[in-house]
């Protein structure tokens, strides 16, 4: 069975758009530029030229570190927010040039057009996780970084943006400005990510401070939110490679089980998607433009309804 098969004929018509873009061109040079720049600063703070080329060779493991932990980070937040931006617009778009109704009358599902609209656009992003891997193996050769934190890393960062992807489109669905999808989806990661996590830890956080081995049954909503927590598990990634003593003092960190976490996150609110995406286009099929919330439309026509029974009378 052909991968293909879900995302269907919509994901090359939007790789096809895709690749005549200058934007996604000019995307990618300041996304080279700006990673340079940082691990320019970062190599010139850790490697002084005015010490012995003894001292600096002895620094060259530390300097190769800092300079991975620093493009990890940056490709690691960098591509979240470009998920939460390029597919803030993938299905109002459809749906305001009234092209979704009549994806409906062709072979083409509800699956695969969210499915199609979400891996084209993750697959520009995944180009952009893709440029940094020369650079990262180049820097390893200077010691100090073990193989499997960049696979780890290169995971944790992907399930996330997919995550943050599949939370843009979800709002895309009902809202037709960019920036106000990309307010929501911000708001919605800043509450999943942060408000909720910093509850946690101020309700739970003096019993498993300091605490090693195995959690006990108050350490089990902190283990469970850093599992479903992104940047929570690549601080505790990034943790693990500097210090290797704290593997042992929290052994029940599991970078496989946090990224399958993730992906199933993701595969319920595209399901969710899916459904919507369906609804949407077959009322827009059948002639019903229903890009607003069913409240808005019953007002507006109530305002409409009133307004033509008080037109004869006056």
């Amino acid at each position: 069975m052909s991968p293909f098969k879900f995302t269907g004929p919509l994901f090359d018509k939007e790789l096809r758009v895709s690749s005549r873009r200058r934007r996604n061109y000019a995307l990618r040079f300041v996304y080279v530029i700006l990673m340079t720049f940082f691990v320019a600063i970062v190599w010139l703070g850790v490697v002084e030229s005015e010490y012995s080329a003894v001292y600096q060779k002895s620094r060259m493991a530390l300097a190769g570190k800092t300079i991975i932990t620093t493009i990890v980070t940056f490709q690691f937040i960098t591509t979240q927010l470009l998920a939460v931006i390029m597919l803030s617009t993938s299905i109002s778009d459809e749906i305001h040039h009234r092209t979704l109704g009549l994806l409906m009358t062709t072979p083409i599902s509800s699956l695969q057009i969210v499915m199609g609209k979400l891996f084209s656009k993750l697959l520009q992003i995944i180009l952009l996780l893709a440029i940094s891997l020369p650079l990262l193996a180049v820097v390893r050769v200077f010691g100090g970084v073990p193989a499997d934190y960049l696979l780890s890393s290169l995971c944790i960062t992907l399930t996330a943006v997919i995550f943050a992807g599949s939370v843009s489109l979800f709002f895309s669905i009902n809202n037709r400005r960019s920036y106000v999808v990309i307010i929501k989806a911000a708001v919605a990661l800043a509450i999943l990510y942060a408000v909720i996590p910093a509850l946690v830890g101020a309700l739970f956080g003096a019993q498993y401070i300091g605490r090693s081995g195995p959690p006990n049954i108050t350490m089990w909503p902190f283990v469970v939110f850093l599992q479903l927590n992104p940047f929570g598990a690549m601080s505790m990634n990034t943790t693990m490679m500097m210090s290797p003593t704290i593997p042992t003092a929290m052994p029940w960190f599991h970078w496989p089980l946090h990224c399958a976490l993730m992906l199933g996150a993701s595969a319920m609110l595209t399901a969710i998607s899916v459904k919507i995406v369906r609804k949407v286009a077959l009322r827009q099929a059948t002639g019903q433009l229903d890009l607003l919330p069913k409240r808005r439309v019953g007002r507006k026509q109530k305002k409409k309804s009133v307004a033509s029974a008080r037109a004869p009378q006056e």
